[in-house]
């Protein structure tokens, strides 16, 4: 049986492989390395996959192994750029990817597979969770005259508590134009759990004080 691997899946393992780890096995370049290589279809992103692709162009510029003839001796030697290249007989393409080519060698290839998701997630494990993705947001709240208390706005403001969501501790009153202040006040958001919009919404439900909220600013921390 064919071992068919979906590549955007296989270049995200291995991407993840390679930022530990400079070849497949050990410190030099061996045949494992060149199966991988033959297996992927075109020279991965050097923007999505940085560590892929410094693998990737290393190994494009290596002469690759071929084992030693002598029966006794397992040793991998360089093959001569002067050796002849064997004749290879024309093959349809295939929709599907083949990940190490022909079922002869599905059984190395397999073990070759194995190794890599599972080495990748033993050290992804070791890493443990990720943090949290975060958002700092700058808020501008626009007053509806000058008039309006921006202090009691700001009480009000700060009085929106919810999981994933930490006020900054100062916030500013700037001139815009007749004597009125907007209030700038800004807040630091755990992605996966606040929605930014619905702050907006409950700060623009404090209607006797608010006219209207813009966004000054959106930087991941």
């Amino acid at each position: 049986m064919t071992t068919i691997v979906d590549v955007t899946t296989l270049s995200i393992v291995l991407n993840g492989y390679f930022e530990d780890s400079s070849f497949i096995t050990g410190a030099q370049p061996t045949n494992d390395d060149f199966e991988v290589f033959n297996a992927l279809p075109q020279a991965p992103s050097a923007d999505k996959y940085p560590h892929l692709a410094r693998w990737y162009k290393t190994i494009a510029n290596t002469e690759a192994p071929t084992k030693c003839e002598h029966p006794a001796c397992g040793c991998e030697v360089i093959k001569s750029s002067n050796e002849p290249e064997p004749e290879q007989e024309d093959e349809d393409d295939d929709e599907d990817f083949d990940l190490f080519g022909s079922d002869d060698d599905d059984s190395e290839a397999e073990e070759i597979r194995a190794k890599i998701v599972a080495d990748y997630k033993a050290r992804k494990a070791q890493k443990g969770p990720l943090p949290a993705a975060k958002t700092t947001v700058v808020y501008h709240v626009k007053p509806w005259d000058i008039d309006t208390d921006l202090d009691e706005l700001e009480t009000k403001i700060r009085a929106i508590q919810m999981d994933g969501l930490v006020w900054g501790q100062v916030a500013k009153r700037t001139p815009v134009a007749f004597g009125i202040r907007h209030l700038e006040i800004y807040n630091v958001v755990e992605d996966e759990k606040v929605s930014v919009d619905d702050i907006v919404e409950l700060i623009e439900g404090f209607e006797d004080h608010v006219q209207s909220v813009d966004i000054a600013l959106m930087s991941k921390v």
